[in-house]
């Protein structure tokens, strides 16, 4: 009961300073945020902080992690009930996938560009580890390899599709140039069928 109760805590005060941290880091910026900003914030000892991060950069990883992961996981749930629906082919639940993603981005600006100004090649790769991500690449790279291609085109072409989704959702949402999100998404669906075909 004691060590149930110490996790919880344990729980408790990082959640507090992922909260702390993403709210400070969306509205003043990384670099504008230190340490004892989070920890104020959060209403945590600084050493609390070092439990748990080695910096407030190695903090943002793990936000962005932890927000993307969320994503990922909400995306995949609404293909595979898509799917329930009206079955889809490999194409059009990337498709689905892709424009769920575009349209939670729409609504969530600030995860958008903390997310694209942050992720690093280290950073999408401990990514596409994580339970919720790993589900989507194995399907990705199984539709290649069932098609008689080679796993490793399949993971080049999920990477330049990742980067260009980011690059363009990132500067038609955020920076909301040079075209609006909404008058370049039949594009960008299809340079990703022409990409994945």
């Amino acid at each position: 009961m004691k060590t149930t109760k110490i996790l919880e805590n344990k729980k408790l005060k990082m959640t507090k300073l992922y909260d702390a941290a993403y709210e400070l880091f969306t509205s003043n910026g990384v670099h504008n945020t230190i340490i004892d900003d989070i920890v104020k914030k959060a209403g945590v000892a600084k050493g609390t902080f070092y439990l748990y991060c080695k910096d407030k950069y190695d903090l943002v990883d793990k936000i962005i992690l932890k927000k993307s992961a969320a994503v990922f996981d909400e995306a995949m749930k609404a293909v595979a009930e898509r799917q329930k629906v009206r079955e889809m082919d490999f194409l059009p639940s990337v498709i689905f996938f892709v424009d769920y993603l575009v349209e939670f981005f729409k609504k969530n600006k600030k995860l958008l560009s903390l997310i694209y100004k942050n992720l690093s090649w280290d950073l999408y790769e401990k990514a596409l580890t994580y339970d919720e991500m790993e589900g989507a690449k194995r399907i990705f790279i199984q539709h290649f390899i069932t098609a008689g291609g080679d796993s490793e085109i399949a993971r080049q072409r999920l990477y330049i599709v990742v980067s260009m989704v980011g690059a363009v959702c990132y500067n038609s949402i955020v920076l909301e140039m040079p075209y609006p999100i909404d008058s370049v998404k039949g594009e960008l669906y299809r340079s990703i069928r022409e990409i994945l075909a």
